[in-house]
């Protein structure tokens, strides 16, 4: 093997390289490529991993199966229904009550109060009054003044008795209110509260609220 640099090429000039250093050049390109190898090959299967992952968490989350062919278990069937439930309920919130109250039920400071562990949500009949008839006037929620208006958004919504019930479970249920256990609110819970109601318009205040409806007095 000649090891002579400085091969003639075809217009003449020399190339200024060995059969020895092209030898070494492309064993080092063959080598990087190697090298390369294997990461791309684990980066590409995280990929794929990822990707599956995704789909089915997507497939979990809305109600469809990957594979159709199987039937869902009652426990399954049951799981699935309370997630879509849960996620009604949390719309309904989110799209009336969050303004004021915020998604995080912190409420909002020197405003609105906080829902978020409340002593004002530990009687279903007070919190079901509240989102029906709406207050006006001065209250204190956790330690705090306020003195603002809540809408009789039952009303002003139009939200059925349904709606009502779903609303006023995920407020006590959510955040730290979870670890109260309030027991749900029914629909006849909700129906009977609106008939006790009648046609009155003027909003509650929290002295007649808390007359009628004692802090510890109900769950």
């Amino acid at each position: 093997m000649s090891k002579t640099k400085g091969k003639k090429t075809t217009d003449g000039h020399m190339d200024g390289f060995s059969d020895h250093e092209l030898q070494n050049a492309h064993g080092r390109e063959r080598s990087v490529v190697e090298n390369l190898f294997l990461p791309f090959f684990l980066i590409l299967m995280g990929c794929a991993w990822f990707t599956w992952g995704s789909i089915g968490l997507s497939a979990d989350a809305n109600g469809f199966s990957l594979h159709p062919d199987r039937k869902m278990t009652p426990d399954e069937l049951a799981a699935l229904e309370a997630r879509k439930k849960a996620k009604r309920s949390e719309n309904l919130y989110l799209a009336h009550c969050s303004a004021c109250h915020q998604s995080h039920g912190g409420g909002t400071p020197g405003a609105f109060p906080p829902l978020d562990s409340s002593e004002w949500l530990d009687d279903e009949k007070r919190v079901v009054s509240l989102v029906l008839g709406g207050m006006s006037g001065p209250v204190e929620g956790m330690g705090q003044p306020y003195n603002n208006m809540m809408p009789a958004i039952a009303k002003s919504s139009n939200l059925k008795p349904e709606e009502i019930k779903s609303i006023v479970n995920y407020v006590r249920s959510a955040w730290g209110n979870g670890a109260k256990e309030y027991p749900d609110v029914t629909v006849e819970a909700v129906e009977a509260a609106m008939e006790e109601m009648g046609d009155r318009s003027v909003p509650w205040t929290a002295e007649e609220l808390l007359q009628k409806f004692p802090i510890g007095g109900s769950k």
